[in-house]
């Protein structure tokens, strides 16, 4: 979707996204003139999170849902904080508001930038030891699963390390599972189908994503295994900084 082509319709849709978002609590989407095109968005947010994560939040979110990616400086937060706390003004009474016009908030990678570092493969005598890292901004997770060692699970421990990666970089508040994933010949290649289930506020859903085999089938699983969350990635609850893993000195 362009943003010169978005109209009122599509704001009012976007609000009550923006509004199921981690602390917003109030999000207002002001059009251009011609009713076409976004001036700004104002989001009110409760809590003490950094305004700036808040900013990505909302254009991760509009990116993945909408494919709308947003100038962070159009975006302004006003943040509501409860009198007692830290950051609240000395002597006032009810809750404080703090703004943070756009044009101060500095922008930042989308959380949804994931990277793939690297994947192992450790042949035991009995099994199999998959484990995979996945790094996002200066912080790593490793996600490991173990199998029996056979060429059609491989592929499988592959991909249930790389959800177990990614779970580390998530709000407790969802779960994710590898319902299946197959090699298949498709023209004159083979290409990796992976499903990938998501268990979010007592609901679930099932996803799709894929990837060609290159010359390193393993790597080739981890991005199909990625491309079934990318459209949802933007939506859900990442963890604060303080609460990622650190990535171990040594993948065995």
């Amino acid at each position: 979707m362009n943003e010169k082509s978005l109209g009122r319709e599509w704001a009012l849709e976007a609000e009550k996204l923006l509004l199921s978002l981690r602390d917003i609590v109030g999000a207002d989407i002001l059009l251009t003139e011609d009713g076409r095109g976004l001036a700004e968005i104002n989001i009110l947010a409760e809590g003490n999170r950094p305004p700036k994560q808040i900013v990505r939040d909302v254009r991760s979110a509009l990116r993945a849902e909408y494919q709308v990616d947003v100038d962070y400086r159009k975006i302004s937060v006003a943040q509501r904080r409860e009198t007692g706390s830290d950051t609240a003004y000395p002597g006032q009474a009810g809750p404080s508001v703090l703004s943070l016009p756009a044009a101060q908030v500095q922008e930042e990678p989308l959380a949804t930038r994931l990277r793939f570092e690297g994947v192992s493969v450790n042949i035991l005598p009995s099994a199999c030891r998959v484990q995979v890292e996945l790094s996002l901004d200066e912080r790593q997770a490793v996600g490991e699963s173990v199998g029996p060692n056979s060429a059609r699970q491989l592929p499988l421990l592959v991909g249930e390390a790389t959800l177990e990666a990614l779970s580390k970089f998530l709000d407790t508040d969802c779960a994710l599972s590898l319902a299946d994933l197959r090699v298949l010949p498709l023209g004159d290649e083979e290409v990796v189908l992976a499903l990938v289930r998501l268990h979010k506020d007592r609901s679930e859903k099932t996803l799709a994503g894929s990837a060609p085999v290159g010359s390193n089938l393993q790597q080739s699983v981890v991005y199909a295994t990625l491309n079934a969350l990318n459209r949802v990635l933007g939506r859900l609850r990442f963890r604060e900084p303080v609460e990622y893993e650190l990535r171990p000195t040594s993948m065995f």
